[in-house]
């Protein structure tokens, strides 16, 4: 039997990421709290890490407190630790992170103390919308199912990385107008609104082949009573799909302002967790407050 043979680092990082994201959907799927809860636990503080050196920060110290508060926040929501209110923990945080510039104030700048700050706090909390997504019934019970969860959860991964995907291939083939030269040269308008136009129509086959195999989701709900209707998918996919090349560029103007291609070489030729996540940070706490609104 022959060995199968891999060209390339970038092929191998697709293989990693593909089966990540499988497992990471069937923890989802099975509802397997730990499976998924560990890997939230693992991503937030590589992509916090990454973050804090882009900007420049080299405290071994910071890094490591930034790290383990950024990992903590996944077991903090999974498993609905009791700490309250969140905003004292956050502001003593946030004064642990002062003294410790004063106190190492030869390795740590104030402005470290900041991106470290935003760093353990901001993506993090992004990332765990994967969990409270997948826990969305808790907001409203009599309406919301785990199946619902599951849906919003693919939504989201759809949502920023098929938008990316086709706008790029579009965009390469008939982009003429480009958005932001000086940020990202490859993005088109083109790109942008066929990438849309593509996303919302995988979102809703999306929408069906899950009704369709579950039977919990609105099949036959156009104007019903399901939480999930194809005429909410619609203009919801559209705007995380803006939302999503939003964050995508936004994180191409951070690497651009200090002089760096990728966050780093975890993945070899996709660059590091946040070169893969950068829209999804954007699009996932904005697809829960959507529904956190709605069932507010």
């Amino acid at each position: 039997m022959k060995k199968i043979k891999f060209k390339g680092e970038r092929t191998r990082s697709t293989l990693i990421i593909t089966a990540g994201l499988i497992l990471f959907l069937l923890s989802i799927c099975f509802d397997f709290r730990p499976g998924y809860t560990l890997m939230v636990a693992a991503i937030s503080p590589m992509a916090t890490f990454e973050l804090l050196r882009a900007c420049g920060a080299k405290s071994k110290i910071l890094f490591a407190v930034s790290c383990v508060v950024s990992a903590f926040s996944a077991f903090y929501v999974s498993y609905d630790i009791p700490i309250k209110p969140v905003g004292v923990f956050v502001s003593f945080y946030a004064l642990l992170l002062l003294f410790l510039a004063v106190v190492f104030n030869k390795e740590i700048k104030y402005v470290d103390s900041v991106a470290a700050l935003f760093s353990s706090v901001a993506i993090p909390y992004s990332f765990t919308c994967f969990i409270r997504l997948n826990d969305i019934s808790k907001l409203a019970p009599e309406k919301l199912t785990h199946h619902e969860g599951v849906f919003l959860v693919m939504l989201a991964f759809s949502c920023s990385w098929v938008t990316d995907v086709f706008a790029f291939l579009v965009g390469r083939k008939i982009g003429k107008h480009k958005m932001t030269p000086n940020i990202s040269p490859k993005k088109s308008f083109e790109g942008a609104i066929f990438g849309t136009l593509i996303t919302a129509a995988v979102n809703v086959l999306l929408l069906f082949l899950f009704s369709f195999g579950t039977g919990k989701l609105g099949y036959h709900a156009f104007f019903g009573e399901s939480a999930m209707k194809y005429l909410y998918i619609i203009p919801i996919s559209c705007v995380l799909s803006v939302v999503s090349m939003f964050g995508d560029l936004a994180a191409s103007v951070l690497k651009r302002n200090v002089g760096i291609k990728d966050y780093s070489n975890l993945l070899p030729g996709h660059g590091g967790i946040m070169d893969r996540f950068d829209s999804s940070l954007f699009v996932l706490p904005v697809l829960y407050g959507i529904y956190a609104l709605i069932y507010a």
